[in-house]
């Protein structure tokens, strides 16, 4: 097999820019002799490398700023009392009930940000006062851009909107269209929020409004923001996501493969040696065009009648993906897929096809590896005759896959030169992994016409490239083999 290696630089490029930043919800409170809102749960969520902690805020009745997640402790509410009356009351952690005067003296000297919630308070015009103290505290203390606010009460939202010029997010899950109308920097809604409406994150993230989601605790959950794209994760348990984040962020290194089987017309009397060539790569996914299934062709005669797709499935013990592209000869004819990976779900798409040519299609499969992470794996084959319905069908394809919030790899035949505009809108899109050497003839290759992409951009890069069917012919196409990695 002829190679074309790719030096691999550094992952730094395109590194781990997509995972969510994690916010300590009242601070790291599950720490020993911590509890929420304490000054100790600031210093250790600071300690363990979050991003940022969330805390709660009150008024007083004498219009000091104190915090507190209820309106009431030990038996006090704060907003209708002074603080004097309020001096002898204790977090669960025996600390006095912190001033945000003094939390914001440690923060200072930390180097965690800051999400202030100011409570909704039953006299608006307290939290009117409220706003404009906090605004002036903050800014006399040089935090200000360091702090950003959040609220439940569209009073305070607007307040903050209008003094603080600083990030303010909105906690009551409204609609992107009307969260944008009244002015929040962006959401921070719960979980089930967005679980109700997934569409949404990518509505934001359109409108540039980074997405902040709570209270994100367990494991599944931290997977599931993570797949949908949120820029931050609130948490109580903050290390437990520091370390799923990390580890969700390390980079996967996946092989895979694309080949014209050229309806096994070269592969002999059975599968067996295509099969073990496959095998042989090793790939993690296999992109296949021109595949039969129970036709009868007078040029394949050895192939009439099976399922090309199952039966190199079986043979390679992968787990096999069809898309029937026609009718053909007693049969199908079409594009499949081979993983080693479960798939979670796979989708077929009919390509454009002005001039009323041959149909094409493209098959996307999402499929989980190692149990965690997901990808989407893809496979095509455009038209053979003309470059404009090509370059239809690529603006087609881009579309669909942008679309995707999970890293996407597409394989096929795209019957296009490396010049070609179809080619060219793939590049703008997508990062071309498999180089320019040619994969067409098989015999003394003359074009390249078989690719790998990878989407988004600057998210996946080949480690090596390789072009050949070990001096074999089973194909009247090359296969390409690409060492890939891939940033979560």
């Amino acid at each position: 097999m002829r190679k074309i290696i790719f030096l691999f630089g550094l992952l730094v490029a395109f590194a781990a820019s997509a995972m969510p930043k994690v916010v300590a919800h009242r601070g790291y409170w599950q720490a020993e002799g911590s509890a929420q809102n304490s000054i100790r749960s600031l210093v250790k969520a600071d300690s363990i490398g979050c991003a940022a902690v969330e805390f709660d805020v009150w008024i007083t009745a004498d219009d000091v700023l104190v915090l507190n997640h209820n309106a009431d402790i030990d038996g006090h509410v704060v907003e209708k009392e002074t603080f004097a009356e309020l001096s002898g009351c204790r977090l669960s952690n025996g600390e006095p009930l912190p001033t945000l005067s003094h939390y914001l003296d440690v923060a200072r000297g930390l180097s965690v940000d800051l999400i202030l919630e100011l409570k909704p308070h039953a006299d608006r015009s307290r939290e009117n006062a409220a706003v404009e103290r906090i605004v002036k505290m903050v800014e006399e203390k040089g935090l200000r851009d360091r702090v950003s606010y959040i609220t439940f009460s569209r009073n305070a939202f607007d307040a903050f909107v209008e003094q603080s010029g600083r990030p303010v997010y909105y906690l009551n899950g409204v609609s992107p269209k009307v969260l944008e109308e009244i002015g929040g920097t962006g959401p921070d809604y719960h979980i089930n929020v967005f679980r109700a409406h997934p569409d949404w994150i990518g509505e934001f993230k359109k409108k540039g409004m980074p997405v902040n989601i709570w209270t994100v605790d367990s494991e599944a959950d931290l997977s599931w923001c993570i797949e949908h794209g949120a820029d931050f994760v609130t948490t109580n348990n903050p290390a437990l996501a520091l370390k799923l984040a990390k580890e969700a962020a390390m980079p996967a290194k996946v092989r895979v493969m694309t080949y014209n089987l050229r309806f096994g017309e070269l592969a002999g009397e059975n599968l067996d040696a295509l099969a073990e060539f496959i095998k042989a790569q090793n790939p993690d996914f296999v992109a296949l065009q021109e595949v039969d299934v129970c036709t009868s062709r007078t040029a394949a005669p050895a192939m009439n009648g099976r399922n090309m797709l199952s039966e190199l499935a079986g043979k390679t013990g992968m787990f096999g993906y069809y898309a029937r592209t026609i009718n053909f000869a007693g049969g199908y004819y079409g594009i499949g897929i081979l993983s080693k990976h479960p798939c979670v779900e796979t989708e077929q798409f009919e390509l454009p096809n002005p001039e009323n040519a041959e149909p094409r299609a493209l098959l996307k499969g999402v499929f989980e590896l190692n149990g965690k992470r997901k990808i989407v794996f893809a496979v095509t084959h455009l038209d053979v005759k003309s470059a404009k319905t090509r370059e239809l069908q690529a603006d087609y394809i881009c579309g669909i896959l942008n679309s995707e919030t999970i890293p996407v790899v597409l394989g096929g035949d795209f019957n296009a030169k490396p010049d070609e505009e179809a080619i060219l809108t793939f590049e703008t899109n997508a990062d071309n992994l498999t180089g320019e050497a040619p994969t067409f003839p098989s015999v003394n290759p003359e074009r390249k016409l078989d690719y790998l992409f990878g989407f988004p951009k600057n998210q996946i890069q080949a480690e090596s490239v390789a072009v050949g069917n070990g001096g074999t012919p089973l194909s009247d196409h090359l296969p390409v083999v690409a060492d890939i990695v891939i940033a979560f």
